[in-house]
């Protein structure tokens, strides 16, 4: 056995296996693909699978990049291979039902035209014109086209979540319909005390572009299985039937988006005609079967407390009810969240996660450590922000100011309730004994019962109202009579985010953020971490040495005298000669601190090259050489 392996045709047999081998390989497993990403980035979720499982036309995949003019800019190509694979997996998962190909649209060529006509956005590179289109057009046999304008870098962890919904949207082209029920003149109005009218807020009016939206009273008896999403916005004042049929609504399917809070700002004074709204909104029974709590008091912030110019002179004043949040106080892996920067709230309530629920109640928001619950009746006294810090002692928790809630719930109502409901119209009688004018719709009693236990519910709730105020996230200017909105926020997109997220299917719910393609270089940013930390002491010492020396310099020129205030005495030209001196030893201090930077991370690299070039070989030449001293050793027994 040994002599034929070593004969030419043992070899030739040996090389037949071997190809034999790859063909039944590529036959048994074709499409089969391991994924050893950390994440496991290639692997599509259950959530993406399930969508494309359920797809029943073809649909075309059609990802424009521009290949020649990206030549330098390797990261934006290293994206566009993760994105491009990606693509082939859904291809490959979708039962022959999508199409998946690439086009590299040239300077001044069809292609171009028609990214740009479909809505795809480009960057321009160089001087010369020329554009870097990276962007997806899908379309459905009906011809109804969904895109995404420009693969960001910075959603990349959003990125299945975004090509996920696109098929999902072309499989179901249909509007997703939104009903709203709101204490608050959100949807605008008539302001009694000026008599002029009030507009919709900037985000309600986002909202009404892109869902159909249905707008619900405080006393409706059932809630349609049309409505794709449930939204309240400051709920008072529900009736018994109210609160029943948004309980059955939740608990068979329905998703619901609730904003609550102890102290709505927005509900002011509507004077004259109308009442005042109530300050706070809750439905504590509800809540309770939701497993969680709205609080009485709001959240005071230090750390994320914004700062607000009060009195005539609008001296800026630190207001810790007024919190503006940044990616740090945001949940991690949340596409709710992907691509939002900063969330405003004020006078916000938090929510207690009740024990022994078995719901999963996710925190999408929190505040910092250094906050505290304030009672809300302080707020009624309240003259300046600066009051809100007497007594203000943080606790050190962080706590939740909004959450999804996930799981099997049961009703709040288990013996039902009696609605009143239209009587049948060959029952009605001709006199109305209940006291309702002559014509009017008889209404009778009628007991419902209730669905007792849910499947799985899908609901957030945010404890805050005002979040969806203009006021907290967007400056609205006339243009020539068209009211233009100019978000400084991020808070509108926060709205818009949950109910695109919550319209689509449990299983689009269901996706979360993944990890990123692009791995940082952790013990460089350490190293520059510590530099820069060095660097701000060096620059405080100097701000320090520069605020001495002005001092200094204004006590001279004082003793100077008005007769010689332009000319420079031996004493002050000796205090600048040495504050030169030390300015130029702190620029060589700071310097130093720079070459050692440097030096470290030349020393880093020298190391990951030492890995490369020598170890990994030698231990992979090393792994050869076993394998053939083994192999050896077996053909000679």
């Amino acid at each position: 056995m040994r002599h034929f392996m070593k004969s030419g045709v043992g070899l030739v047999v040996l090389f037949v296996a071997f190809l034999v081998l790859a063909v039944l390989i590529s036959l048994d497993f074709k499409g089969d693909r391991l994924d050893l990403t950390e994440n496991h980035l290639y692997t599509l979720s259950k959530g993406s699978k399930s969508i494309l499982d359920d797809l029943k036309t073809p649909i075309t995949l059609t990802l424009y990049f521009s290949n020649q003019t990206s030549t330098n800019l390797p990261a934006l190509r290293s994206y566009e291979a993760r994105v491009r694979e990606l693509l082939d997996e859904y291809q490959a998962n979708s039962r022959g039902l999508i199409h998946f190909h690439v086009v590299d649209p040239e300077p001044f060529s069809d292609q171009e035209d028609t990214a740009t006509e479909a809505g795809l956005q480009s960057i321009p590179k160089g001087n010369q014109g020329d554009k870097v289109f990276f962007g997806l057009i899908g379309r459905n046999q009906a011809g109804d086209q969904q895109v995404i304008p420009f693969f960001r870098i910075d959603r990349e962890t959003s990125l299945e979540y975004d090509i996920t919904k696109l098929i999902y949207t072309l499989e179901n082209p249909q509007e997703p319909v939104v009903a709203v029920i709101s204490g608050l003149d959100v949807n605008g109005g008539v302001d009694f005390a000026t008599h002029s009218r009030k507009y919709p807020w900037a985000a309600i009016q986002q909202m009404e572009g892109l869902f159909d939206v249905h707008w619900l009273g405080d006393d409706v008896a059932k809630i349609g299985k049309n409505v794709d999403v449930l939204l309240l916005i400051h709920p008072t004042d529900l009736s018994d039937q109210t609160r029943f049929a948004i309980d059955q609504y939740v608990l068979n399917g329905g998703k619901l988006i609730a904003f609550f809070d102890p102290n709505s700002e927005a509900a002011g004074d509507n004077s004259g005609m109308a009442a005042a709204p109530q300050r706070r909104s809750d439905l504590p029974e509800l809540l309770k079967h939701w497993g969680v709590q709205l609080s009485q008091d709001f959240v005071g912030d230090y750390d994320n407390s914004l700062v607000v110019g009060v009195g005539p002179q609008r001296q800026p004043m630190r207001h810790i009810g007024l919190l503006g949040l940044t990616r740090e106080d945001f949940a991690n892996g949340d596409v709710i969240l992907s691509g939002l920067d900063n969330i405003n709230l004020s006078t916000t309530g938090y929510f207690k996660i009740l024990p022994g629920t078995g719901l999963k109640v996710q925190p999408l928001l929190y505040s910092s450590r250094s906050s505290m619950p304030i009672d809300t009746h302080k707020l009624l006294t309240l003259q300046t922000p600066d009051q809100l810090m007497d007594g203000f002692r943080p606790t050190g928790k962080r706590y939740v100011l909004a959450a999804r809630i996930t799981g099997k719930a049961t009703t709040a109502f288990p013996n039902g309730v009696n609605v009143k409901v239209p009587a049948p119209a060959d029952k009605s009688p001709s006199t109305d004994k209940s006291g309702n004018a002559p014509g009017a719709t008889r209404m009778v009693e009628e007991h419902l019962s209730p669905t007792r236990t849910s499947g799985d519910i899908n609901l957030m709730v945010v404890g805050d109202t005002d979040v969806l105020s203009d006021r907290l996230w967007v400056r609205i200017n006339d243009f020539f009579g068209q009211r233009v909105a100019q978000p400084w926020a991020d808070n509108g997109s926060f709205l818009i985010n949950a109910l695109d997220n919550f319209a689509g299917s449990k299983d689009l719910i269901s996706i979360r953020s993944r990890g990123r393609y692009t791995r940082p270089f952790v013990k460089v940013e350490a190293l520059r971490r510590d530099a820069e930390s060095r660097f701000l002491e060096r620059e405080e010492a100097l701000k320090d040495k520069l605020k001495q020396t002005e001092d200094k310099l204004d006590a001279l020129q004082k003793k100077a005298g008005k007769g010689n205030k332009n000319l420079l005495t031996q004493e002050q030209k000796s205090t600048i000669l040495q504050f030169r001196e030390e300015k130029l030893k702190i620029r060589k201090q700071l310097r130093d601190v720079q070459h050692q930077l440097n030096s470290d991370i030349e020393a880093l690299g020298a190391k990951l090259k030492l890995i490369n070039i020598v170890i990994a070989p030698l231990l992979l030449t090393l792994l050869l050489a076993l394998i053939t001293w083994w192999w050896r050793r077996s053909f000679r027994r």
